[in-house]
């Protein structure tokens, strides 16, 4: 089941990633309360500072807060690079990360400059530790898959996302721009969005999508130049902003790439060696396809405002896939760790969560993005949209905390006592 250079034995405590996976769904809900409380043109305009304090929460409180936990499973395990003191590490990415997200999200939100100092030392903390220690560990691996090879990528992204943000940040507290300010907004977005989240998926779909779903593996030129050739053009782009030079070329090689990725993404998990129904792959197909039109709307510029972009991407593609990767991620290591510590009598992977949930919550999702991209042509619809994605949300909370309560029921148990699992 799986591929060479994964070891199990090296995962941490069950605790370090379970923390970050909880942490997502309450910032959905605060998005959600966002949205019902702030008028539509504000939390639509990208250039308004409600819609920036919004676009952090879930830049930060929901796709960071996911990809910090899942990092910390899949270094040790899939690139065997193992954090000493997993558990204080955590508890310091985890807490400074949480707590700089709310600071500085709000400070846009609620106009109080004095959250946006404490919001940049948190998140300074969060993202320093999490990246000087990700990138030490990641550039000492020998065995090199195609996922440490983004892995490595990921985490230098990372750190220049984190880098302009705070620049950003200190041009806001001091209130000097700049002349350069949107050059410098633009590439962060950029590295953030490309980057940060999508080489890290790219990298870990390579192992993933053929180890949980028994799929075809993507082919060599995807998983070995893509992921080096989107870094570099992205360096290259900031280099078009800053001499304003036209940046359609550079976006349709973005596009080319991205598409070439969700083609064989696709391709792999509709040619499954073992097609057996998993709900989770609903949210992998829905992720991929509101991939696509994402690219397509961007590369053509189809509607005058980014708000249907930002939609499409970010809460069609990334938390869908995000959210398909937690339903995976937390049974599968509730099992393993039980099942490591000689427990004989325990659910299976597909039992931790009942299924029925996951498909009521992928159709709440569902249908909130769908009342999302109405409400920019109908405003009122936009309540529709923050009700379905609040309950969404809470219910994505409900899911995990519930399959992790049963894990942590029967650790307490004897592994001997047949019993612990009925």
């Amino acid at each position: 089941m799986f591929n060479q250079g994964l070891s199990l034995t090296q995962a941490p405590p069950i605790s370090v990633p379970f923390r970050f996976f909880l942490s997502a769904p309450i910032f959905g809900v605060l998005i959600s309360l966002i949205f019902l409380v702030f008028p539509f043109d504000e939390v639509s305009n990208e250039y308004h500072n409600v819609s920036i304090g919004l676009i952090h929460l879930f830049t930060l409180g929901i796709l960071t807060m996911i990809i910090f936990g899942a990092m910390q499973q899949m270094m040790p395990v899939l690139a065997g690079a193992v954090v000493s003191k997993p558990k204080l590490f955590a508890n310091i990415v985890h807490s400074s990360l949480f707590i700089g997200t709310i600071c500085m999200s709000f400070s846009f939100i609620l106009d109080m400059k004095q959250l946006l100092y404490i919001g940049v030392l948190f998140l300074s903390l969060s993202f320093l530790s999490f990246f000087i220690v990700c990138i030490k560990l990641l550039f000492e691996v020998k065995f090199l898959t195609s996922t440490v090879k983004a892995m490595r990528l990921f985490s230098l992204s990372g750190l220049i996302t984190f880098i302009l943000g705070f620049y950003l940040a200190f041009s806001h507290i001091n209130l000097n721009m700049g002349e350069n300010y949107l050059v410098f907004v633009n590439t962060h977005i950029l590295f953030g969005l490309l980057g940060f989240a999508f080489l890290l998926i790219m990298g870990v779909s390579f192992q993933v999508i053929p180890m949980f779903y028994v799929a075809l593996d993507f082919p060599k030129f995807i998983q070995h130049k893509v992921p080096i050739i989107l870094f570099i053009t992205l360096f290259i782009s900031f280099f078009f902003f800053y001499f304003e030079i036209n940046f359609l070329f550079f976006k349709f090689i973005f596009v080319v790439m991205i598409l070439s990725f969700a083609y064989f993404a696709l391709k792999s998990l509709n040619n499954r060696k073992r097609p057996v129904f998993d709900v989770t792959l609903w949210y992998w197909k829905f992720s991929l396809i509101c991939l696509v039109i994402s690219m397509i709307i961007w590369l053509f510029d189809i509607f005058e405002s980014n708000y249907i972009l930002a939609i499409c991407f970010t809460f069609g593609f990334l938390y869908s896939l995000l959210q398909g990767m937690v339903y995976k991620i937390i049974p599968f290591l509730s099992w393993f760790h039980l099942n490591s510590k000689g427990y004989f009598s325990i659910p299976t992977i597909r039992e931790f969560i009942d299924e029925r949930w996951i498909k009521l919550h992928f159709s709440l999702h569902f249908f909130s993005i769908i009342f999302f991209l109405i409400s920019y042509f109908e405003k009122e619809f936009i309540y529709i949209a923050a009700t379905l994605f609040l309950l969404s949300n809470v219910l994505f909370f409900i899911n995990a905390l519930g399959a992790i309560k049963k894990y942590l029921k029967i650790i307490k148990t004897n592994p001997m006592d047949l019993s612990s699992f009925k």
